[in-house]
């Protein structure tokens, strides 16, 4: 059932694609080519206090990666269009700057792109317009408000601080070119599904349907300040009878003086893929952080609610201290408080510490 699915969204996307190759054929004939790569890898250590009988003694070793590629061609005319792809262990965004925790290698991402006068066009598995507006906050190696330490049984959230999404479901996505600060996005996902990733999880629940996502996302100076604000709205039909439509509203915000920033992220999922019986899911996070050459300093807050059977609270602090070149230590102390009803996760309250090392190419 899954290969007929991927099969019916390759055809899908193959006419589309074969659109754009038509569309820049001509403007290739005076071009250049690029090509672009980087990669991030991580590896952590995580010790838990009070975690719940049966899921071991607290103390666990995560490791991720992630290498990304972009082959462009840059035509005389300014036109630009190409093909870019994640390798690696799972999605990893600005906000979520570290490589993912999945256990297989995957394709996280693949889409071919056309940018020009008009905007950008990006027809594949990747983020939707919704996500790319609102994800803002710069995270440093230490201070990462769900790093690896939120994997120990009960310590994280159900909910993502970005809210519901497509995620890199296989879609449409266009954005304006940036006009006095403001840029402008919409995307369409036939289906809450990816040709190369396994986004779905293990689920008895079909994926949405129709899923827009549409984004704002304005940058701004005052003096000596630089601010970012960003809008999000999300609307998916559901697959099945009995589980509700997705419907996710986002607003972000970014301070930056210096060597400070001060964020936060508020989304509303509304009952957003949930069955009847679940109330509203709603979050925020706040955070702020300071660098100063290879130091960094970070601490956050993180609040949500999922209907009636999570109720969640969790604060950190982070250090980070970039030692050699691209290669940087980070420390995270993360209070959690888990509140859940039974039958929905353990109920969990505890310290967690982790220790990461993090390079980059």
């Amino acid at each position: 059932m899954q290969t007929t699915t991927r099969s019916s969204a390759a055809r899908r996307l193959l006419p589309l694609a074969t659109l754009l190759a038509l569309a820049t054929t001509q403007a290739a004939q005076a071009a250049s080519m690029e090509f672009d790569w980087r990669g991030i890898g991580q590896v952590t250590g995580v010790r838990a206090t009070d975690v719940p009988r049966g899921s071991g003694d607290g103390w666990n070793a995560y490791a991720g990666y992630a290498l990304s590629g972009d082959a462009n061609v840059i035509t005389d005319s300014g036109l630009s269009y190409g093909l870019s792809g994640t390798v690696g262990s799972g999605d990893y965004e600005k906000s979520l700057d570290r490589p993912g925790n999945n256990a297989d290698l995957t394709m996280s991402e693949v889409y071919v792109h056309v940018t020009s006068a008009w905007g950008r066009v990006r027809i594949g598995d990747d983020d939707g317009a919704a996500k790319r507006a609102i994800d803002m906050l710069p995270l440093l190696a230490g201070g990462q408000m769900d790093g690896f330490w939120a994997n120990t049984e009960g310590a994280g959230s159900y909910w993502n601080h970005l809210g519901r999404d497509s995620d890199d479901a296989t879609k449409v996505l266009y954005e304006t070119p940036r006009l006095m600060g403001l840029r402008a996005g919409v995307s369409y996902a036939w289906k809450r599904d990816s040709l190369v990733e396994n986004i779905k999880k293990e689920s008895p629940i079909p994926a949405e349907r129709d899923m827009w996502e549409f984004g704002l996302n304005y940058q701004g100076d005052y003096r000596a300040f630089s601010y970012e604000l960003a809008a999000g709205y999300v609307r998916g039909e559901a697959g099945a009878p009995g589980i509700h439509d997705t419907e996710s509203l986002k607003l972000a915000g970014l301070l930056l003086y210096g060597g400070f920033s001060a964020g936060a992220i508020w989304t509303d999922d509304g009952k957003s893929g949930q069955p009847d019986g679940i109330g509203s899911s709603t979050g925020l996070t706040l955070m702020g952080s300071y660098e100063n050459g290879p130091y960094g300093l970070a601490v956050w807050w993180q609040g949500s609610e999922r209907g009636r059977v999570e109720d969640y609270n969790a604060y950190g602090m982070g250090l980070s201290w970039r030692f050699y070149e691209q290669t940087s230590l980070g420390f995270d102390l993360v209070r959690y408080d888990a509140d859940r009803l039974a039958g929905f996760g353990e109920s969990a309250k505890g310290w967690s510490g982790a220790l990461t090392l993090q390079t980059r190419i």
